[in-house]
């Protein structure tokens, strides 16, 4: 059985705690979901809800989703288990659905929750309006989904996701606009969701980032905006938590209580009670406007708490836990056995304490944004210097997948901040990065790149990427992601219908090189061969093309073609992807020979690859795509010389410069800035150095001098 270890947390016992799971399996070696059932150290199986996410090209199960409930013990860790040949727990005792007049009623056991067309939520004072009723997206022995959709009083779309528990008295609601109307932009004047005031006399308001502040009245208002976070000390990594904002108006015999997850990080948002009842001002009214452009979509999360007039400290820990839940981790060896990863994983004894410190100190120290639209996302100031944003701060949009490569390094490491920081960068990617309406169709369910405002730059296919939305699916089992994916992939099938993409040579191989890495990356999750059919016809050009060239040259000047060994380096990485799926040797032959050409051509006696085949740009680079380049060539040859040529360019990545942090925050537009380097390098940087680092580790090449080991 799989152990599922949860870390010493929180100082009182959690009953019946609500948990989850994204576990991964060989091929052929899971069936049917239903068999998975998570259970104690006495071989007790607890309430488990799983669900299959992927499947294998046979047919099997390559990833489930489960939840389950646990109890986890005051100031003590704990270790259950995840048994994938039990049979299945009963399912006849699921949240009760129950029609009412105008929606559904759900009961969790304990408390009743009524979804109606009207659920309280509201965008510049429209109402959202759920048309067609409530979907019962999955129900079981431990949640309830449910899904209603609709326009706010006719205007910009709107979804909400609720979630109800077992035997919980509060539920969860995802609340996400989507802007699809046929102006370029619209003005976010205020979201909003309310409580009527049935008769409640107490009002609490409640914020922290280290001992909550409690704030009670007749008339209260708390607001979160740029001078007060300024001017709020906080050491937390704010992608696992800050701390919490909740509001609670009730009276001796029964509450209600609404939180708002990650309101610092997302502000400005606002909380005022009084007689008349409780507003939660998502998007905090009275702020300037924010340009909610075209395209874009925004999640907000709430978890509604009704009780029977507890105190304010049971409250502000239960809200406490709904901004970092409990989250069990499971061994890395599961990772690694199931297949479904590259070659990024190392016994414990391998590894350099030199390169693990660095690593993490990269994903420590990338920058940061707190704001309605920016968090998840953060300013590339290199970009900003060189115009791009004509004077106006350029954002990164998850430039090389920065997501994906925080979910690589948690699945190798367990360290949650990786995870909670991938969580939150793709979330971000998948509402802000990426165009869910437009006209044209080379810019509908495409990701921008790098820009001011988000939206406002190309829709190009050297810059999208589906892998960290596909492993956001595996983690949350919520099928936006998935779909977003597919969208994208879409995007990038038209794009390639463009003549520049059929002319030889005239484009750069970065370009469709990354294209057929996300076209491979849809057709390993969906095993639709729709993928595969412009995979075929990018090989079909890089062939093409390297036999009229000698190799992949790429215009630069109006009177060159030259080798950029980055952008080949993509195509390479890109076509060991296909060879995984194809294995077919040619595909081989062509990823060693440009690797070869590489080596022969591109490389400089300093130990690294140039920039650009110019002697106006032939510097050293020290780009780690080469690393993962070259590491290809040695898995498919054997030949230690490949890894050879990486090894300054590795050393320079992993250099032990500054290692303290720095938390410096500055007003940027609508956003508060935290000082940092780029996501866009760790995106770029850490698949590289993993599969570079293992492949060293297990050929036997030192890396690094003795007492550094």
């Amino acid at each position: 059985m799989t152990p599922i270890y949860f870390e010493k947390y929180a100082n009182f016992n959690r009953i019946s705690e609500p948990c989850n799971i994204a576990l991964p399996f060989p091929k052929g070696k899971l069936k049917s979901a239903n068999s998975v059932c998570v259970k104690n150290s006495e071989g007790k199986a607890l309430p488990t809800q799983p669900e299959a996410t992927a499947y294998w090209d046979d047919g099997s199960i390559k990833w489930v989703y489960a939840d389950f409930l646990c109890d986890l013990p005051k100031n003590k860790d704990i270790t259950y288990y995840i048994d994938a040949n039990s049979t299945p727990y009963p399912d006849n005792d699921n949240i009760v659905i129950t029609p009412i007049k105008d929606g559904v009623r759900a009961d969790s056991g304990v408390c009743t929750f009524d979804f109606t067309s009207d659920m309280g939520f509201s965008l510049n004072g429209k109402k959202a309006i759920v048309n067609g009723g409530w979907e019962v997206v999955k129900n079981g022995p431990v949640v309830c989904v449910l899904k209603g959709k609709g326009k706010h009083e006719g205007y910009i779309d709107f979804e909400l996701t609720a979630y109800i528990y077992k035997n919980k008295p509060w539920i969860k609601v995802d609340y996400r606009i989507i802007n699809k109307e046929k102006e370029d932009f619209a003005m976010l004047e205020s979201l909003s969701y309310e409580v009527p005031n049935t008769g409640e006399d107490r009002f609490t308001v409640a914020t922290s980032n280290y001992l909550t502040k409690y704030t009670e009245g007749s008339d209260i208002r708390q607001k979160i905006d740029a001078d007060y976070l300024l001017y709020d000390a906080n050491e937390h990594f704010a992608e696992v938590f800050y701390g919490t904002f909740f509001g609670d108006s009730s009276s001796a015999a029964r509450g209600t209580a609404v939180t708002v997850f990650q309101a610092y990080q997302n502000f400005p948002s606002e909380i005022s009670i009084n007689n008349k009842g409780m507003y939660i001002g998502i998007l905090a009214a009275e702020d300037k406007p924010i340009k909610f452009f075209r395209g874009m979509a925004k999640t907000t999360t709430i978890f509604i708490h009704k009780h029977n007039g507890i105190s304010k400290e049971e409250i502000n820990l239960r809200s406490l836990m709904f901004q970092m839940p409990d989250k069990g981790v499971i061994p890395a060896k599961i990772y690694e056995d199931s297949g479904c990863f590259p070659d990024i994983f190392l016994p414990e004894k391998d590894n350099s304490p030199m390169f693990e410190k660095n690593m993490i100190r990269k994903l420590d120290q990338r920058g940061r944004a707190y704001g309605f639209i920016h968090w998840g996302d953060n300013i590339d100031y290199h970009y900003t210097s060189q115009g791009r944003g004509n004077g106006r701060p350029v954002w990164v949009n998850n430039e090389y997948d920065f997501g994906h490569a925080a979910f690589l390094y948690y699945v190798r490491t367990g360290i949650r901040r990786a995870l909670d920081s991938a969580l939150v960068s793709i979330r971000h990617q998948i509402d802000v990065d990426i165009i869910h309406s437009a006209d044209d169709p080379l810019r509908l369910g495409g990701q921008v790149t790098h820009s001011a405002d988000h939206i406002s730059g190309k829709v190009e296919i050297s810059h999208e990427w589906v892998e960290g939305l596909i492993d956001y699916y595996h983690l949350t089992a919520d099928k936006t992601a998935l779909n977003t994916a597919i969208e994208m992939g879409e995007n990038i099938m038209r794009q390639l219908e463009l003549p520049r993409y059929h002319r030889k040579g005239g484009i750069n191989a970065r370009e469709t090189g990354w294209a057929l890495r996300s076209l491979c990356a849809l057709y390993v999750e969906t095993n639709d061969s729709k993928w595969l059919k412009p995979c075929d016809d990018i090989v079909e050009h890089f062939k093409a093309w390297k036999e009229e060239y000698g190799g992949w040259l790429a215009p630069y000047t109006d009177h060159t073609l030259i080798r950029v060994p980055f952008m080949i380096s993509i195509a390479i990485i890109s076509l060991m992807r296909y060879y995984n799926i194809k294995k077919n040797e040619d595909i081989k032959d062509m990823i060693v020979d440009a690797a070869k050409d590489l080596t022969e051509n591109a490389y400089l006696d300093s130990g690294y690859f140039y920039y650009k085949e110019l002697d106006s740009l032939k510097r050293n680079a020290g780009n780690t795509t080469l690393l993962e380049a070259m590491t290809a060539a040695y898995q498919l040859t054997g030949n230690k010389d490949f890894l050879m040529y990486g090894k300054k360019t590795y050393l320079s990545a992993v250099s032990d410069n500054s290692i303290t942090l720095s938390f410096a925050k500055r007003a940027e537009e609508d956003a508060l800035v935290l000082s940092g380097n780029s996501s866009k390098g760790v995106g770029q940087s850490f698949l590289p150095l993993l599969t570079y680092h293992t492949a060293c580790i297990k050929a036997g090449i030192r890396l690094f001098k003795e007492e550094e080991i």
